[in-house]
């Protein structure tokens, strides 16, 4: 499947020479399309929908398509694609925020790409949006015997909430995807991830949090957690490493006071 991605990089790619005749601007604009992938077919470009729409489960939570997408477009339909081809686009975006959300996307899967297009004056952008509360973290990547390990951060913030966040971890192979989502099993705590990195043979996430150990939540522990993430076999396998960093004791119970 992954195969029909690198043909619609290719079909991107072209000298300018083979794109068609450029229409008049009148009455156009401007955008960025955000591509999953593609392929010769339409049938082929559906398979694209399949499998986001099967992967983006992971996400739901945090960022979300503008209703009618992921959609099928032909070449010929939109200026700026090239015909012949069969483009699955996740929506379509000011120049600037088309540029954001194309580094979210491409750090799910690397070989997602955006395009500049041309869009009807006066039609809606239809830009994926991230949820209450989400945003974007970070990203980092691993060749590995498998395939591409790929994995990107989300940050979750709103008030009166614990700060906390959830990873998305693929396995992207051939053809095939396998993907988890990591998170601190805790509620009610404060956590960030404070970075992640490709490591020897395998991906690092190291996460701050803290947690009140009192019932009266005046005092706090504060720990780090490294969460390695590797594949073996054509799986991803995930193990944590968890370290206090200080730890405050609770207060000892009032004694009665004489005469009470």
């Amino acid at each position: 499947m992954r195969a029909l991605s690198v043909l619609v990089l290719l079909l991107l790619s072209l000298p300018a020479w083979a794109q068609p005749p450029e229409l008049p601007l009148t009455g156009f604009r401007d955008r960025v399309m955000l591509i999953w992938g593609g392929g010769k077919t339409r049938e082929e470009a559906e398979r694209f929908v399949a499998s986001y729409q099967e992967r983006a489960k992971d996400w739901a939570r945090a960022l979300e398509l503008a209703p009618g997408y992921p959609r099928v477009f032909e070449g010929t339909e939109v200026p700026g694609l090239r015909p012949g081809a069969f483009f699955v686009a996740l929506g379509v975006c000011e120049a600037g925020e088309g540029a954001r959300l194309g580094k979210v996307f491409q750090a799910l899967d690397p070989l997602s790409t955006t395009r500049g297009v041309l869009w009807e004056e006066g039609a809606s952008s239809d830009c994926p949006a991230f949820l209450p509360g989400w945003s974007f973290g970070t990203s980092a990547r691993l060749r590995v015997p498998e395939g591409t390990l790929a994995a990107a951060s989300f940050n979750y913030a709103e008030e009166g909430k614990p700060p906390t966040w959830m990873g998305v971890v693929a396995l992207l192979k051939k053809g095939d995807a396998e993907s988890i989502v990591l998170e601190p099993p805790e509620d009610d705590t404060v956590s960030e991830v404070k970075r992640l990195k490709a490591g020897r043979g395998e991906l690092v996430l190291e996460e701050a949090l803290s947690e009140p150990p009192c019932d009266t939540g005046a005092r706090t522990e504060t720990h780090t957690r490294t969460w390695h993430v590797s594949a073996r076999k054509g799986e991803i396998v995930t193990r944590q490493e968890k370290k206090p960093l200080r730890h405050a004791p609770c207060d000892s119970p009032a004694e009665d006071s004489p005469g009470e």
